[in-house]
């Protein structure tokens, strides 16, 4: 640590010890207290383990999401702590102070976790240790991105910035040292490995955005339209996102994902020395990205824009999805369009186009499924990339076998969201339907409280099992009953959270049901629709 960043620890160190007016700088409480139980709970990974609902990271999602479940569990047998780093509604961290245990950061790879930007996805020749995945913001005010948010003040701590995974080794390292609580590490991190490529957007150079562009063009903003043109001639953005070279550019490697991988698990214990000892290491496998919510297929797209136009159909290119009652394993069946170009099509329907245009949308050339939608075959790429994934963490996990744990949540998510292992709380299913499933936010992405607790229960389970714990599961039907994000009156729509939004948030709050108990009330989108998407895309890009 240099003599600057020592200035700037004890700074912290002295700002995090609060005084009352008449107490001695010897009685000064101590800022690591809250760490002062039998176990503390840490989580390592991406937007599931933060706690993402509706592409939002604030305080009112966080105690709904799967760790903090976790944590509400094992409470009741354990003295446990998690420490969150909550955030704001402007995502901005309410108590900077305060040490998170929950280092989960949203859009987190298993390369941006140890700072670094993946070659692949930025057009370089080699990874590069990234500021824009470090915390390097010195003072609580001047905390300007999510890992500063976040992580704050593990680089202080560390003498430097600081990564997802040099924060995890700091804390590790420390609770050691300090013979603090014996930790329950649970590690989740690769489903951005392949989210690009499912979701449609993301990297550099160009930077992909599902938009059918040259369709709502004449809609947008002037000035906006105008900058999307400029930049797709000049090759910084393109609005062919599922093509297979765009899909391929966005995901990793298999080999390099699992000599990263190896990497994270080898640098935690050559900076933890007698890591397994005073820790229980979980390590999560992934589900299909391409089973979310957020990717929309035929039946989908009939359902939600039928209500605007009754004979609405997919074109007869656009290959069907599986129809109900057919085999479970024809869930791969069909062509999908994703959440954002979903919107957009509901838009030009809503406010004039008919159904030809929309369909324009998903028109193909010569049976080749264009730009704009993943195809059945695309879809199998990436899943087949996430069974590499998956082979590499467990031959990871075989390697180090009595030391760490494997809980299998990819097949098991997998089961559930294609309906190979019907799960259902009291009248409800879930499934990977976006609102109509039960599971996700309105962002399609990310669960919501009902689907956060599921996998909580899953996890809280393979602790116990491997613990020989008994902690009380998540009531899911409590939960459920108070979901903002269960379609409770059947009409596909679902009443969502009541907190102000904007940008791509704002988009999404735009769909949410008006009244939840009326199967005939819809949403009913704004006169101004085309600028306020204009704004998102800005803000999005």
């Amino acid at each position: 640590m240099n003599g600057k960043n020592l200035i700037i620890a004890a700074l912290y160190l002295y700002a995090a010890m609060p005084l009352t007016a008449a107490a001695a700088p010897q009685c000064r409480p101590d800022p690591f207290a809250a760490l002062d139980h039998d176990y503390v709970l840490i989580g390592l990974g991406d937007s599931l383990t933060q706690g993402t609902m509706d592409a939002a990271d604030n305080s009112l999602n966080t105690p709904h999401a799967y760790l903090q479940r976790v944590h509400d569990s094992l409470a009741a047998v354990l003295d446990i702590a998690l420490s969150q780093p909550l955030l704001d509604l402007e995502e901005k961290r309410i108590a900077p102070f305060d040490l998170p245990t929950n280092l989960g950061i949203d859009g987190s790879d298993v390369f941006t976790m140890d700072g670094l930007s993946y070659y692949k996805r930025t057009g370089s020749l080699s990874n590069r240790r990234s500021r824009r995945y470090l915390c390097n913001g010195l003072l609580p005010w001047r905390l300007r991105d999510r890992y500063d948010n976040t992580l704050y003040p593990y680089n202080l701590l560390c003498g430097g910035p600081a990564s997802q995974l040099d924060s995890a080794a700091w804390l590790l390292h420390f609770l050691q040292r300090r013979k603090a609580g014996r930790g329950i590490f649970i590690v989740w991190i690769g489903n951005n490995d392949s989210s690009s490529a499912a979701l449609g957007y993301g990297t550099h150079n160009p930077v992909f955005a599902p938009l059918p562009y040259s369709i709502i063009e004449s809609r947008l903003r002037p000035g906006i339209a105008a900058v999307l043109g400029w930049a797709q001639k000049g090759g910084l953005i393109s609005f062919e996102p599922y093509t297979p070279a765009s899909i391929e550019r966005n995901l990793t490697d298999a080999s390099d994902f699992a000599a990263q991988f190896e990497h994270v698990l080898s640098r935690l214990e050559t900076d933890v020395p007698g890591l397994y000892d005073r820790n229980d290491v979980f390590i999560c496998t992934l589900p299909y990205y391409s089973s979310v919510g957020y990717l929309f297929d035929s039946d989908d797209l009939e359902f939600y824009l039928g209500q605007l136009d009754p004979s609405y159909r997919v074109p007869p290119s656009f290959a069907r999805a599986a129809l109900p009652g057919e085999p479970v394993t024809d869930f791969t069946r069909g062509d999908r369009v994703n959440l954002i170009t979903f919107m957009c099509m509901y838009g030009l329907l809503a406010t004039g186009a008919d159904a030809a245009t929309v369909n324009r949308v998903l028109e193909t050339d010569g049976g080749q499924n264009d730009g704009l939608v993943l195809s059945e075959n695309e879809q199998a790429v990436i899943r087949s990339r996430i069974d590499e994934f998956n082979s590499a963490i467990r031959q990871a996990v075989q390697k180090r076998s009595g030391s760490i744990r494997l809980i299998e949540t990819g097949p098991w998510l997998n089961d559930i969201l294609t309906g190979a292992e019907p799960f259902q709380i009291d009248e409800k299913r879930l499934t990977r339907k976006w609102v109509r499933g039960s599971s996700f936010t309105l962002d399609g992405v990310h669960p919501g409280y009902t689907g956060q607790a599921v996998i909580a229960n899953k996890i809280t389970e393979s602790i116990n099992a491997a613990l020989g714990l008994a902690p009380p599961p998540a009531d899911l039907s409590a939960i459920m009953a108070a979901d903002p994000y269960i379609d409770h009156d059947g009409d596909g729509w679902a009443p969502g959270p009541t907190y102000a939004a904007s940008g791509m948030t704002g988009i999404l709050f735009l769909f949410r049901d008006p009244d939840d108990a009326d199967p005939e009330a819809m949403p009913a989108l704004p006169a101004d629709i085309w600028w306020l998407i204009s704004d998102a895309i800005l803000k999005l890009l």
